[in-house]
């Protein structure tokens, strides 16, 4: 009987010492991932729109933060080389030590290529031009056997071939055929015609 007990006693306390040591240990492990994560210690995303990358870097450094470069877009009315937008955007928590990705504005319109638009119909070669990123496209109606059938393109009364690189910001004009071969002379109805300077810019 007295070895039952003390076999028994045994058991009791290693079970006990058994259950400490576990608790001890969950407590040591929580404690080392509060630290590791630094959980609970979050800042927020500084508002920097409109400042250079350089002057805005004293500001995520003051919240140890990281930040980089990902992206860059052309906006007119914008200081070439500022920030335009952050991710996360601005005001947002985030821990010590995240990297704020961010947009600049570009200090030049983006330069497209010009695609083959002739004898396409005047919905294609529109919606084509817009999906390639130009801003500006104006239909023009010139005389034309075949009506909406585009019969080239301009930009400031001077023809466009397939190939040539344009801001994305460059006035297009769509020449779409009326559907009547008719031509009238400028002086017939009276438009006044404007010689362009051969040097002159394109855009």
């Amino acid at each position: 009987m007295k070895n039952r007990s003390l076999f028994s006693n045994i058991f009791v306390k290693n079970i006990l010492i058994a259950v400490i040591v576990f608790i001890v240990l969950v407590f040591v492990v929580l404690w080392w991932l509060d630290i590791y994560t630094n959980h609970g210690k979050q800042v927020a995303v500084p508002d920097v729109k409109g400042l250079q990358v350089a002057e805005a870097a004293p500001f995520f450094q003051q919240k140890a933060l990281q930040y980089a470069i990902v992206d860059s877009v052309f906006v007119k009315n914008k200081t070439p080389g500022s920030i335009l937008e952050t991710i996360p955007p601005v005001g947002t928590n985030v821990k010590e030590g995240r990297t704020i990705y961010l947009t600049v504005n570009a200090h030049s319109a983006q330069l497209l290529t010009i695609p083959e638009v002739k004898d396409m119909s005047q919905r294609q070669a529109y919606a084509m031009l817009l999906s390639l990123g130009f801003e500006s496209v104006k239909i023009q109606t010139v005389p034309g056997a075949y009506k909406d059938l585009v019969l080239g393109l301009e930009t400031r009364g001077r023809a466009l071939e397939a190939g040539v690189h344009l801001p994305a910001d460059a006035v297009l004009s769509l020449l779409v055929s009326s559907g009547e071969e008719e031509i009238f002379s400028a002086e017939e109805e009276g438009v006044e015609t404007v010689e362009l300077d051969p040097e002159e810019s394109w855009y």
